[in-house]
């Protein structure tokens, strides 16, 4: 049990030097976002993909080690958590595993929090473009010439400008 604990413990680093990464990631993306710099913007996305598998993969090896200790300490592996684990190791080692654990918890929290603000300058970033799309739509489509009875009204200007100067 104690070289699972061990490989927990292992884990637990791993993951945190992993979501800190990602969280850098997050933080080079925002500034990419805020110098509408495309090729930067491309590049943490690639880099957020590997490093996301990177990610999978250790989830994998934690599930396999929570599975040993889970048939170990005589549980199903749905049932086992940190605290359960916590409570049936030495003070020590608990410690050690529940530190780790708020740690991480509090680095998952910085990247849901940096996410959702990358998220609403993406979204206001498209709304912006939208509008923008709207506008140079609405004015260059020239006013309507015909008419449903097929006459052409050429009642004053039809056209419009974007700027009087010339």
């Amino acid at each position: 049990m104690t070289d699972l604990l061990s490989r927990l413990e292992d884990g637990l680093d791993r993951q945190l030097i992993l979501y800190r990464q990602l969280l850098d990631l997050f933080l080079i993306e925002r500034d990419a976002i805020m110098a509408s710099d495309l090729e930067a913007l491309n590049r943490v996305v690639m880099d957020k993909e590997t490093l996301l598998q990177t990610i999978r993969r250790e989830e994998l090896c934690r599930v396999e080690v929570g599975e040993a200790l889970a048939a170990q300490l005589g549980m199903a592996p749905e049932e086992l958590n940190i605290s359960r684990i916590c409570a049936k190791v030495n003070e020590a080692c608990a410690s050690t595993i529940k530190r780790k654990r708020g740690k991480l918890q509090a680095l998952l929290d910085e990247i849901q929090i940096e996410s959702g603000r990358n998220r609403s300058l993406c979204l206001q970033a498209l709304q912006f473009v939208s509008g923008s799309i709207k506008m140079l739509t609405n004015l260059t489509r020239p006013n309507q010439v015909y008419h449903a009875t097929g006459r052409v009204h050429n009642e004053g200007q039809i056209g419009r400008m974007l700027s009087g100067a010339v």
